[in-house]
């Protein structure tokens, strides 16, 4: 009994440490296994005076061996697709009321790399901030935007 339990605890620690996002580089099972277990995530952070339902954003690609085609991954408040895991130049466009306000630009080498995708879109004093940044083996940071005026939008 204590060799499974010793067996047991050796598959979850190993389990634990190769999930641990500093192994998610180049393309191993390790890289696969991270994908299927995190995959893309998306967080959307916004202040209180952003109407959610205003939000809309797009995932675009530039890749020549597959098709691409748009597609709407946030609308109306809700995420409605997930982002694809394609391989080459994308972009995720963030559009508030119609009119956009930012993007995150994206030139993945592998396919399958789980990456976390942070937007954040703030109002204050009449003013949209815009920031967007990719955490993950193809990183982005990108700078804080202001948009000067909401009541524009």
């Amino acid at each position: 009994m204590t060799l499974f339990k010793n067996i047991l605890s050796t598959i979850l620690i190993t389990g634990i440490f190769a999930l641990h996002p500093s192994l998610n580089k180049g393309e191993t099972p390790i890289t696969y296994l991270q994908y299927f277990v995190y995959g893309n995530s998306l967080d959307i952070s916004t202040s209180n005076t952003i109407d959610k339902n205003l939000l809309e954003i797009r995932w675009m690609c530039k890749t020549q061996n597959i098709a691409c085609k748009d597609l709407v991954i946030f609308k109306n408040g809700k995420i409605i697709n997930a982002i694809p895991s394609e391989k080459g130049n994308q972009k995720l466009v963030v559009y508030y009321n119609h009119r956009k306000v930012g993007e995150i630009p994206q030139n993945k080498t592998i396919k399958a790399q789980a990456h976390q995708y942070r937007i954040e879109l703030l109002s204050k004093n009449n003013s949209l901030f815009f920031k967007g940044e990719i955490i993950g083996p193809s990183p982005y940071k990108g700078r804080p935007t202001t948009i000067l005026s909401v009541a524009s939008l």
